[in-house]
């Protein structure tokens, strides 16, 4: 008959407690990975409802959405590793989390049509915007990339002077250039008109028509208030007095104004003509203020971009990674009349604002309403 060693019976009887232990902390593992990603899942769908519906129409929102968002990435990244590895099925919370945040806070797109080759046709239109601040630093960055995407239309903000390689380079194109707005093309061009807006006594915005070889274009040149003005009164001490907050509010109700009455000045040039209207709306898409008043355009990054296409600011700032943009404020809209077959931003930091350009394409008239 066999024995068992006592000394075998010794060192079961201890590894049993150690792997009930063991187990024991791999449920309580599982069990707060799924309950943290479940309440970072609430607080992202709740930052998410409050940057996107409240937006501009109360200060805190209003201010968070114009600093940096792919640090809110973090917690769910970290989140969905800790899922992996502890609980699996928490992952696909993690993953919404991300996914939120990606989409609508970080404005990230993933269009198939830049994989797509642009059609020959006479209905396409190719379009830069660009805010060039006075062409500082270095315009040149910027030309090369003017050259490389060849313009048909070249639409400029904060241009004080021309510069003699601008004019050298698109030698033969006509142009308009009324306070600080400048429009560039290949096609004849009618004379600008300003549109000049009250609350900041300002002009904000210069309509042009644009007769191109598929047809009339009206063409609108857009530089809109910046939002730093109210953020910048931001700090502990005026946060605890009021004062930051209502300067928040109250320049947000100046823009919000400045905004509308330049959407009213396009409203009353608008036909049946196809409209495109790009610049620097110092504004993201999540923006409320944006959505009221250009909310009936659509956005040619939304529509055929791919990534985040962010554009401003370029220049260094203290908390953030020098001159890398972390805002898309910068803008190409369209009417209906228009499909946008692709949209990039600029790569270099030839100005403190990226370009954006554009390949449009004129739908046919027979073509059923997007």
């Amino acid at each position: 008959m066999a024995t068992v060693s006592p000394w075998m019976d010794r060192s079961t009887a201890s590894a049993r407690p150690k792997f009930q232990n063991q187990e024991v902390l791999r449920r309580r593992y599982k069990w707060w990975t799924f309950l943290i990603s479940s309440l970072n899942l609430l607080a992202v769908a709740a930052l998410v409802v409050l940057m996107l519906q409240v937006s501009e129409n109360w200060w805190l929102s209003a201010a968070m959405i114009y600093i940096p968002q792919t640090p809110l990435l973090i917690p769910s990244v970290c989140l969905l590793a800790c899922s992996l590895i502890w609980h699996i099925r928490s992952a696909l919370l993690n993953l919404t989390s991300v996914g939120l945040i990606l989409v609508c806070l970080c404005g990230a797109r993933f269009s198939m049509k830049p994989f797509n080759e642009i059609p020959d046709s006479g209905r396409n239109v190719r379009l830069i915007t660009c805010n060039v601040q006075d062409f500082q630093p270095n315009f040149g960055q910027v030309l090369r990339e003017i050259a490389r995407f060849k313009p048909d239309i070249l639409v400029l903000q904060e241009a004080r002077h021309v510069p003699k390689m601008l004019e050298e380079y698109l030698e033969g194109w006509n142009w308009q250039h009324k306070s600080g707005l400048m429009v560039g093309s290949k096609w004849p061009l009618s004379d600008g008109e300003l549109c000049h807006t009250s609350p900041y006594d300002r002009n904000t915005a210069m309509a042009v028509r644009v007769d191109s070889s598929g047809g009339p274009i009206l063409l609108g040149d857009i530089h809109l208030m910046t939002a730093r003005r109210g953020l910048t009164d931001l700090s502990v001490t005026s946060i605890i007095d009021g004062n930051g907050p209502a300067s928040v509010d109250h320049h947000a109700f100046l823009r919000d104004e400045e905004a509308r009455q330049t959407q009213t000045f396009f409203a009353g040039l608008t036909d049946d003509t196809p409209v495109i209207v790009a610049g620097d709306f110092n504004m993201p898409t999540t923006s409320s203020i944006f959505d009221d008043s250009f909310g009936q355009y659509s956005v040619a990054f939304d529509e055929a971009g791919v990534g985040f296409g962010y554009t401003a600011p370029c220049r260094p700032v203290r908390f953030w990674l020098p001159r890398v943009p972390w805002l898309r404020i910068d803008h190409i809209l369209t009417s209906s009349h228009w499909e946008t077959l692709r949209c990039e931003a600029g790569e270099f930091n030839g100005s403190d604002h990226r370009l954006v350009a554009a390949v449009l394409q004129r739908r046919d008239k027979n073509a059923p309403p997007p």
